[in-house]
């Protein structure tokens, strides 16, 4: 019995061990065009992770420090690639496009 079951688990195991592929849909949001340096630090730095979707849905009476905590969050605990320097500029444009101080 021992010998039979052995061949059957390898078998079981192999099949949860193939590779599965995904098909994500098209992202349709992108991150609001802006003249401020943080545009395009959003673009390098942010959609390496995530798209604009993050943005676009937070609440839109958000303040600099919401957003300071967002990408201070996003820094470090997520290890995003942001220096301290980028930091101020990306809040700057989530802020002045996002948030309650849209333009």
């Amino acid at each position: 019995m021992k010998k039979l079951l052995f061949p059957l688990a390898i078998l079981a195991m192999s099949s949860f061990a193939q590779a599965k592929t995904i098909e994500l849909p098209a992202d349709t949001i992108q991150w609001r065009p802006s003249p401020l340096p943080g545009y395009q630090l959003a673009l390098q730095k942010c959609t390496t992770c995530h798209s604009a979707h993050y943005a676009e849905y937070q609440p839109p009476n958000t303040g600099v420090g919401y957003w300071n905590t967002q990408v201070l969050r996003m820094k470090n605990v997520f290890k995003a690639p942001i220096t301290d320097e980028e930091v101020p500029v990306i809040v700057e444009y989530l802020n002045q496009t996002y948030g309650a101080n849209r333009k």
